[in-house]
């Protein structure tokens, strides 16, 4: 796997039209990995695990709120989720 620097992206934005590989983004200052480039030709064959990521975030977020749900909020999960199915089917 490659890797760049952020300074180097701020230098030359282009510089990510031309990858064509997985890419770590990395602080050369700390020598932390900040993220992770991948081009968006190959978004197809990972987008089922991208909107899972999203999930767990979004319920790690909100453990709590589906743990202990306010009286106030009686069936916006459900309205939640529903909203939710019909965005990504949009996506399709």
């Amino acid at each position: 796997m490659k890797s760049i620097s952020i300074s180097d992206i701020a230098k030359k934005p282009s510089i990510l039209d031309e990858i064509d590989d997985v890419v770590e983004i990395v602080n050369k200052k700390t020598n932390e990995v900040k993220g992770v480039f991948i081009s968006s030709k190959d978004l197809p064959y990972i987008k089922d695990m991208i909107e899972e990521l999203e999930y767990r975030k979004w319920l790690k977020r909100n453990r709590g709120l589906l743990e202990n749900p306010p009286e106030d909020l009686e069936g916006i999960f459900d309205e939640a989720i529903k909203e939710l199915g019909e965005r990504l089917s949009y996506d399709d």
